[in-house]
């Protein structure tokens, strides 16, 4: 069971991009309030870790667990992840005329909080029931 001070708690996560085993045994915990910096040669696996957290499609997860504030998001979908606060950022993004990069930000952070508001508070989809546990844990 995952430690309910951790934010995000990996535990021996292998994963592979087309057949190839990238990450091998991964171990991680990022109690709350911590800063980590994950550091390391090119081609040692950063981006397919951040990718895998993200749950970008083509990273397969053969074995191990990603727990982020409690709950297990390895079979959660990408959408909901982002709207729980996981997602990636470009590093240099493309510049937007007429558009400042914090005021983009801030539209996304409010606009996320509205979401997480009205799923939380609201049925889901057309079968009139609302998100599991497992997506209300999430979106907390």
């Amino acid at each position: 069971m995952p430690d309910n001070q951790n934010l995000l708690e990996i535990r021996d996560l292998h994963v592979s991009v087309e057949e190839t085993e990238i990450l091998k045994g991964i171990d991680l915990t990022v109690k709350l309030g911590e800063v980590h910096a994950i550091m390391g040669p090119n081609g040692s696996g950063k981006s397919t870790l951040a990718n895998v957290i993200a749950g970008k499609p083509g990273y397969f997860v053969d074995s191990g667990e990603i727990f982020y504030k409690g709950s297990n998001i390895v079979s959660i979908e990408p959408d909901v992840r982002a709207r729980s606060g996981i997602f990636l950022a470009f590093q240099y993004p493309v510049e937007l005329p007429g558009v400042r990069t914090w005021q983009f930000l801030k539209s996304a952070v409010v606009r996320s909080v509205q979401l997480v508001s009205s799923a939380v508070s609201g049925p889901v989809g057309n079968n009139g029931y609302g998100r599991t546990q497992c997506h209300n844990q999430l979106l907390q």
